[in-house]
């Protein structure tokens, strides 16, 4: 008898655990997407979230879940980036997924790659030259 009273509320504990299980899954492309589900299989819908780089304490991303349970990000390196999910009533997860890093970042945010500063370079060098020169001439 008193076995089965110490076995009752481990057996509730243990169905409340179950209760506040967050399984998810995760897909890497150019962007990594992350799809959050309640224990019960149903999404983990419009619930806060965190990504954080790998090997950093600040968040690289802090937002919420879509209506179907689903969080992306673009990561700019490759490692196993940490995602924190978490719901007011109790029902979180935390847990690492894995990314290739940048793909096809290649060129500059301004869109001018190597050729295009080299031009802008060599022609500012030939314009000072160029302006040097006319000085020099008309002193002579």
């Amino acid at each position: 008898m008193m076995k089965a009273l110490l076995a009752l509320p481990a057996a509730l504990l243990a169905g409340t655990l179950h209760a506040h299980a967050l399984s998810h899954t995760a897909q890497s492309g150019s962007a990594v997407i992350v799809e959050l589900r309640y224990g019960d299989g149903s999404p983990f819908s419009y619930e806060s979230a965190e990504v954080y780089r790998p090997g950093e304490a600040v968040p690289f991303l802090a937002g919420r879940t879509d209506a179907n349970g689903r969080l992306a990000f673009v990561p700019d390196r490759a490692g196993d980036w940490r995602v924190r999910a978490f719901s007011e009533d109790g029902h979180g997860g935390d847990f690492t997924v894995a990314a290739a890093g940048a793909a096809g970042a290649s060129t500059p945010a301004d869109g001018m790659g190597t050729v295009g500063r080299l031009a802008v370079g060599l022609s500012v060098i030939f314009g000072v030259f160029g302006i040097w020169s006319l000085f020099v001439r008309s002193k002579s």
